[in-house]
């Protein structure tokens, strides 16, 4: 599979996934006038990810890039499993986790705490020992505590 090949199926899947962002950002409910409401940030962002990958789909086709479904399905596996993709899988894979499990089950600050010293464990190389990720972890955690809920007064469960 050629370099294009991967350009024009990376661009697929970032297009669908700024037009969902876009979408889902679009139709928060809006508080006073439209340039203050909560979606403008993340719908623009999403506007961006539309058109950087229609950049990518269209640089990729003039190159020679094609869609070859039957190679999709045959690339996602040795994409799972390849030792190469671990750091990208984790990287994606573990802060879903925190924001859709561990936040709505053990509530905001024991969630952080955990993800700090769990991506501190899998990314940080030179703190492979409990005692020197850990406190890092709690230490961080009290100050998100101390910033949003003492200085600017946010109640963050």
């Amino acid at each position: 599979m050629s370099a294009f090949d991967r350009d024009l199926r990376v661009g697929c899947i970032v297009a669908v996934f700024g037009c969902i962002v876009s979408w889902v950002s679009f139709t928060l409910p809006m508080r006073g006038e439209f340039i203050e409401s909560p979606g403008i940030f993340p719908g623009l962002m999403g506007v961006l990810l539309i058109l950087c990958s229609f950049l990518l789909i269209v640089r990729s086709l003039k190159k020679g890039g094609r869609v070859r479904l039957a190679q999709w399905g045959r690339s996602v596996i040795p994409f799972m499993t390849s030792p190469d993709h671990r750091t990208v899988l984790l990287g994606v894979l573990l802060p879903a986790i925190y924001i859709f499990v561990g936040i709505p089950l053990i509530g905001f600050y024991l969630s952080s705490a955990l993800f700090l010293a769990i991506m501190f464990w899998f990314f940080v190389k030179r703190w492979r020992r409990w005692f020197l990720f850990l406190p890092v972890a709690v230490v961080l955690t009290v100050l998100l505590y101390l910033i949003f809920n003492k200085l600017f007064m946010l109640q963050i469960r």
